[in-house]
């Protein structure tokens, strides 16, 4: 890009003063396309849009078994963090990658929806809910926006809440 800008001052010196018009003309232009190439690379993939995708992609990740696709969405150093008792679980994103590879294929029986709890231009915290029978799984997703400004999620803290149940279950054996 400076390359650039060096020719084209080089070549704008070409003209002579005759050509004011044409100088001028083409000093405009320049400075138009040099702001609009500057802008379109500021703002290229910031977007809400990004976020909300790899949320998107993380849900679809869990309810379909795709470790592809959990494996583009995590940062390299992500961290799955899942309460048992009183001692927290500690589990590496490839860990969990490779687990779910083990398992690929198969479909979880849940609805899911999610929340944007906070956000700002590098960081975001969500909130999505896996909703099955008996329970409810929250995935506290923290997402920074890396080097590359994408999206990557960076840590997952899992926590369980068992729902009441109104009716007991009727149970028939036939023998």
């Amino acid at each position: 890009m400076i390359g650039f800008a060096y020719f084209a001052f080089a070549l704008l010196n070409t003209f002579d003063k005759k050509n004011s018009k044409m100088r001028s003309k083409f000093f405009k232009v320049l400075i138009i396309g040099l702001l609009l190439a500057f802008t379109g690379k500021t703002y290229a993939g910031t977007g809400p849009a990004d976020y909300n995708k790899t949320i998107r992609d993380f849900i679809d990740s869990h309810m379909n078994s795709n470790y592809k696709k959990l494996d583009a969405v995590m940062g390299e150093d992500a961290t799955f963090k899942i309460p048992r008792g009183e001692v927290v679980l500690i589990q590496s994103k490839a860990k969990l990658v490779a687990q779910m590879q083990q398992i690929a294929n198969v479909t979880q029986n849940c609805d899911a929806k999610y929340e944007v709890l906070a956000k700002s231009d590098a960081l975001v915290i969500a909130r999505v809910d896996f909703n099955y029978e008996n329970t409810i799984q929250h995935n506290f997703l923290i997402l920074e926006k890396n080097i590359d400004k994408e999206w990557k999620i960076t840590q997952v803290c899992k926590v369980f809440d068992d729902k009441e149940v109104t009716e007991p279950q009727k149970v028939i054996a036939r023998n």
